[in-house]
């Protein structure tokens, strides 16, 4: 008998994420039994009401500040008709949110006053930019800029538009999860209407045409728009995607001579982080991530990582730091006021499920599968199909330069992802939390290290 090594899961100081878990479990018991009752989640599509008193928050956490906090007040408003402000409410209601609608060109004008601005992605509903500070280079924040549907007119029904119910989903699943690790951390969110400043179009033009993007009908549309409202989220710099790192559009550290793929030793940390986080949102807030494709997953390595980050879930081997983003999507209870989740109906988007090419095109359709039309319920399996996905893509992209123990590691993982595959459909796979424990019982990753036999 030969004792080889493997890695046990998930530590954060003394605890692994299974006792986390554990006591997730005991305190939702406890509080059943002293007779206290569940929050009710938030309905997706229910007016909702503005109401005096709002949701308080802790104001001196650092990573809620905006990157220009101190200037936010110097910039004009706009005084928008009644419609407008009865439309604009399922935003405005949220503590997170600018009661106000900031000028675009004054907003930009004092943003560009401390701050450069990169952008860094395209998606179906907005830009992605990298936000750096003048007076400080090298710290960044990042801003999402999605143009929201208008009360009336034009880009009322253009569907690449924000409508302003889904934007306040967006917000609070942001402000929500970002108290759990694994996940981005929420700054601020603002309403904003104007054309869409001339430097911010020239860096569209410039990084649509580098990757070959076609988005100018709508796009342009809500740019030379002068009434056209946005909503502009900020949050931390989550760091690099998996996307952009595996198809080699960015070098995301330096590797072995002839390869540029991850590591064993980094598929192994980036699915057990992942796997952590959606074990425990699933346990704190029934969430599902339903497009967990590998441009919504981050990484970040250890040494760009600030001491007040507040979301890594171990220290791993290959020091990086996973962050899960982009919740548009996204299933969540997440409310005290109303009495259903925050969801998105995918049945009113039937091209997600005629996609082709691509292997998540699968994952939509067998979660519609799973989900049998009925996106308001909870199904976790959901979040096992996204990360049978993210495994199988990251082992098919992975480094073939190893040694023995990363050659064990390998054949670890691909017996795990065989093992999803084969219990898919199996009672005991429900969820992201079968996946963790399985993971623990059978060590396939992690510190510290344990013995185990083998032939």
């Amino acid at each position: 008998m030969m004792a080889t090594k493997t890695r046990a899961y998930g530590k954060r100081g003394n605890d692994n994420i299974v006792l986390q878990l554990e006591r997730l479990n005991i305190r939702s018991s406890q509080k059943a039994s002293q007779g206290e009752e569940r929050r009710p989640p938030r309905i997706a599509n229910e007016k909702i009401e503005r109401t005096p008193e709002r949701p308080k928050f802790k104001k001196n956490k650092k990573h809620r500040k905006s990157l220009i906090f101190d200037q936010c007040d110097n910039i004009k408003t706009i005084n928008v008709d009644s419609k407008t402000t009865r439309h604009l409410d399922p935003l405005t209601c949220l503590s997170e949110v600018s009661t106000a609608v900031l000028d675009f060109a004054d907003w930009f004008r004092v943003w560009t006053s401390h701050c450069n601005f990169i952008k860094i992605a395209q998606g179906t509903y907005g830009a992605v930019f990298r936000i750096e500070s003048k007076a400080e280079p090298g710290t960044f924040t990042i801003g999402k800029l999605m143009p929201l549907r208008a009360p009336s007119g034009f880009g009322s029904k253009t569907k690449e538009f924000t409508a302003p119910g889904a934007g306040h989903n967006e917000v609070l699943l942001l402000s929500r999860l970002d108290q759990l690790p694994g996940f981005v951390q929420f700054r601020k969110a603002e309403i904003l209407q104007g054309v869409l400043p001339a430097v911010l179009q020239a860096a569209s033009a410039e990084f649509d045409a580098a990757h070959g993007n076609d988005i100018t009908t709508w796009w342009t549309r809500a740019c030379s728009n002068p009434t056209q409202l946005w909503l502009f989220l900020e949050m931390t710099d989550a760091g690099t995607d998996l996307e952009a790192i595996i198809t080699n559009q960015v070098q995301f550290r330096s590797r072995t001579p002839n390869s540029q793929a991850l590591t064993i030793f980094e598929i192994r940390d980036v699915f057990w982080q992942v796997a952590s986080a959606l074990a425990l949102a699933e346990q704190r807030f029934e969430f599902e991530h339903r497009d967990l494709h590998l441009g919504n997953i981050c990484l970040t390595l250890a040494k760009d990582i600030v001491s007040d980050s507040g979301n890594a879930l171990w220290t791993n081997k290959a020091s990086i730091l996973v962050t899960i983003i982009d919740y548009t999507l996204s299933r969540a209870c997440v409310s005290s006021s109303v009495k259903s989740p925050t969801y998105t109906d995918l049945e009113k988007d039937p091209a997600l499920f005629e996609g082709s090419g691509l292997p998540q095109y699968d994952v939509y359709r067998d979660m519609r599968t799973e989900l049998e039309g009925n996106w308001a319920s909870y199904r976790p399996r959901t979040n096992v199909l996204w990360l049978h996905h993210l495994l199988a893509t990251l082992l098919e992209s992975a480094d073939t330069y190893r040694g023995p123990e990363q050659n064990q590691l390998a054949r670890d993982l691909a017996d795990l992802k065989q093992w999803m595959s084969e219990n898919s459909e199996d009672k005991k796979l429900r969820n992201a939390q079968d996946v963790v424990r399985y993971c623990e019982r059978n060590g396939h990753n992690g510190p510290p290290e344990v013995e185990r036999a083998s032939a």
